[in-house]
């Protein structure tokens, strides 16, 4: 159970810290009678595991002053104390209300984190495991998912070409390219505005690009020629114009932007085991962008779909090489799964991989439930696997903001503020997605007894 040492002394009468503490203290009681009536009653803790994973919508930012004040990481602490292991995504680079949050849950809790993924498209962001050390166990085992040459993620809305690298776009005579266009644009806080994503200009006709040094025409392997003698190949290269699918422009290193080569934000495999049960837990934050944009919803779908294949055919080797192996794979995590019916939810079921059917019958993840955000999928779920199996005791959603950080009471927290302001500050306080979580059962003795009873001399 999470440490509650901050709510124990009062302070003055009428003041603001007075107001929160009180507040606190009947929030949390409110929560915890929530919790207790959400999650399975009269089961055998002893012999499952539970497993979350939870969006902290910028969880070490500074909009609306973060999380400074000691109320909603009490909350989320007592939320996450009924989980053994939990998958936390949008944790920044700094982890200062991170490790408060570690302290609320108290020594029992340990976490595994990542680097900060680099790139616009990784936001700042770590993935990070929480997990009870008297409930689950580390198995030593962790690295960060990346794709093999052949099959990174390549952008779908095409590549870019730097032009500061000796790269030129020269123009048609008389053309010019300055003007307004549509676009989405974010102020910074000097006043200022900057583009919030690429603004796409069409290049008239006419225009051509100038190459930088170093740039070489590429004969592509396996393409046929001449052979005048050993080491060397005799070529025809067309004239004027050179096309073709044998031939590739080879670019300095640094001209091609490379953004998109791998995850946005990088993918975090740890291994852990409760009680029987080992199982390789793989949590995600995939790509965004977009919900109107087809391109960028394609960007979405390539990387969900580059994930399942790899992690897919990682298992499948692991098995090949060990018949007994026991360990089950699962990805969870934020996948920005519009719906699930959506083709991102398609590309999630690729692979291999099965959503439970607990899980597809529960409303959204998102606050407003209409989104199928959040996800947890399991490889290969009905695979023999001797003693260990899947089976799943309990699966759900938690909405916490129908006990604490609730509309009736806006004007304790924001006075004068209207609904739909209040309804987005809150979000940085808790998160705009909710907690999902699955139990799996952890205690295969009995099918392991009735196994050696079967063995034969």
């Amino acid at each position: 159970m999470p440490f509650y040492g901050k709510l124990r002394k009062a302070n003055v009468a009428g003041s603001s810290e007075e107001g929160m503490r009180g507040r606190t203290i009947a929030g949390l009681k409110t929560l915890r009678t929530a919790l207790k009536a959400h999650f399975p009653a009269g089961g055998d803790r002893t012999r499952t595991v539970r497993i979350g994973t939870w969006n902290l919508r910028e969880f070490g930012g500074n909009k609306h002053g973060g999380r400074k004040e000691y109320e909603p990481l009490y909350y989320m602490a007592e939320i996450i104390s009924n989980f053994d292991i939990a998958a936390i995504q949008e944790v920044r680079a700094n982890m200062v209300e991170f490790e408060r949050l570690r302290d609320i849950l108290g020594p029992d809790w340990d976490y595994l984190a990542t680097d900060v993924t680099d790139g616009d498209a990784g936001n700042g962001e770590r993935m990070v495991f929480l997990f009870n050390r008297r409930r689950a166990q580390f198995r030593n085992i962790a690295g960060e998912l990346t794709l093999p040459e052949g099959k990174k993620v390549m952008a779908s809305f095409g590549e870019r070409l730097r032009l500061n690298s000796g790269a030129r776009l020269n123009l048609p005579p008389g053309a010019d390219l300055s003007g307004e266009y549509d676009a989405r644009t974010a102020k910074k806080p000097d006043g200022s505005f900057k583009l919030d994503r690429d603004l796409e200009i069409p290049i008239p006709q006419g225009a051509t690009l100038s190459l930088p040094d170093g740039c070489a025409l590429a004969v592509v392997k396996n393409s046929k020629v001449h052979r005048p003698r050993t080491g060397v190949a005799a070529v025809q290269v067309p004239a004027g114009t050179v096309t073709g699918a044998s031939y590739r422009l080879r670019l300095p290193g640094g001209t091609l932007d490379d953004t998109f080569e791998q995850f946005a934000r990088t993918p975090y495999i740890v291994s852990f085991q409760a009680g029987w049960l080992k199982i390789n837990l793989c949590t995600v934050h995939i790509y965004f962008g977009d919900n109107e944009d087809a391109k960028l919803l394609q960007q979405r779908r390539d990387e969900i779909a580059a994930l399942t294949d790899s992690l897919g055919a990682r298992a499948r080797d692991e098995l090949e090489k060990d018949k007994e192996e026991r360990t089950l794979t699962a990805v969870l995590g934020d996948f920005n799964i519009l719906s699930k019916e959506h083709e991102t939810m398609k590309a999630l079921e690729n692979s291999g991989f099965v959503v439970p059917q607990k899980l597809k019958t529960i409303p959204g993840s998102n606050v407003a439930k209409d989104k199928a955000y959040d996800q947890i999928a399991f490889w290969e779920p009905d695979l023999p696997r001797g003693h260990v199996k899947v089976e799943i005791t309990g699966a759900g959603v938690f909405d916490y903001y129908e006990h604490v950080y609730r509309l009736d009471q806006r004007e304790s927290y924001l006075p004068g503020a209207t609904e739909t302001k209040f309804k987005d500050w809150r979000t940085y306080k808790m998160s705009d997605h909710l907690p999902m979580w699955v139990e799996l059962t952890s205690d295969f003795s009995d099918e392991y007894l009735e196994l050696c009873a079967m063995a034969q001399p």
